[in-house]
């Protein structure tokens, strides 16, 4: 009888192992996961106010979401694992009633964000985010007025 090659048998046992894991769902690099909230903090004085959000990546459309004061909405990626090449970027437009424009942050950039859980509390006048237990505010980095016919200019 004659047995394979040691280097040939210790490859073909990794292989197996490693669809196995990949089989059962196991995340091999957890940490490559990035989670964006985003949270309508926009003051309910004198009534509440929805806010819509549309969130989008070259590659993503995750489509419409309106959140009443205080709540919230989530979405979970990968990162690019190749950022020199193509980086991965995540914007949202935001509106409200009585406001006819579409406001625009970048929620999350490749190049500039470090954060695994980022989360946003979106204002009348822009988005505050916490990195390494400091608020930074941002003002929206886009304003445009909406289309009579069209609710989205994204």
């Amino acid at each position: 009888m004659e047995y394979p090659n040691s280097t040939t048998f210790k490859i073909s046992v990794l292989i197996i192992i490693l669809l196995g894991v990949k089989a059962t769902g196991f995340d091999l690099n957890p940490v490559l996961r990035v989670t964006v909230v985003i949270r309508n903090d926009i003051p309910p004085h004198p009534t509440p106010l929805d806010l819509t959000v549309h969130c989008k990546s070259k590659q993503d459309d995750l489509g419409f979401h309106t959140l009443k004061f205080g709540e919230t909405f989530m979405f979970r990626f990968r990162p690019s694992p190749f950022p020199k090449i193509v980086q991965t970027l995540y914007f949202c437009s935001f509106t409200w009633p009585g406001n006819v424009y579409l406001h625009y942050l970048d929620v999350y950039n490749q190049g500039v964000d470090n954060c695994r859980n980022c989360t946003w509390r979106i204002h009348t006048n822009g988005g505050c985010t916490d990195y390494r237990g400091y608020e930074q505010c941002h003002n929206w980095k886009g304003v445009a007025l909406m289309d009579a016919n069209n609710t989205s200019i994204m």
